[in-house]
């Protein structure tokens, strides 16, 4: 049985940014078993397009890929007046000071540890959308 809950789901898109196909693809594919709509981009340069033409509800963003970082990738966002209201989730192997300082002042909401768990993951894609988990 579906729940009103899912169906409102299916109707929000999520951007999954990734340089790593596999963990682009888990991540994406936990987000749609959770009915979410998820789309994906391999860089920062490509998420840029992607969130043009898909207009996202909330973009998970690597922080670590090879040409446009997911710092400046945030930052881009968020000085584009179209793309500013966009909670941007940056994910990265490490969460010391130094990233959390660094994500707070490109305007990230918050900042997941990979391997994120399924469940963390949901729960904080619920809360940037403000939205029950």
């Amino acid at each position: 049985m579906t729940t009103s809950k899912e169906v409102k789901r299916r109707s929000v898109k999520i951007l999954v940014v990734d340089d790593e196909p596999l963990v682009r693809s888990m991540m994406c594919d936990g987000l749609q078993a959770s009915g979410y709509l998820a789309v994906a981009a391999s860089s920062g340069e490509e998420a840029l397009q992607v969130v043009k033409a898909e207009r996202p509800a909330c973009i998970l963003l690597d922080i670590m890929m090879p040409d446009l970082d997911g710092y400046d990738t945030c930052a881009a966002l968020q000085a584009d007046s179209q793309t500013a209201s966009i909670p941007v989730l940056l994910v990265s192997a490490t969460t010391d000071a130094r990233v959390m300082d660094q994500a707070k002042r490109v305007g990230a909401a918050t900042v997941l540890r990979k391997p994120v768990p399924m469940g963390e993951l949901q729960r904080a894609v619920a809360l940037a959308l403000k939205s029950p988990a």
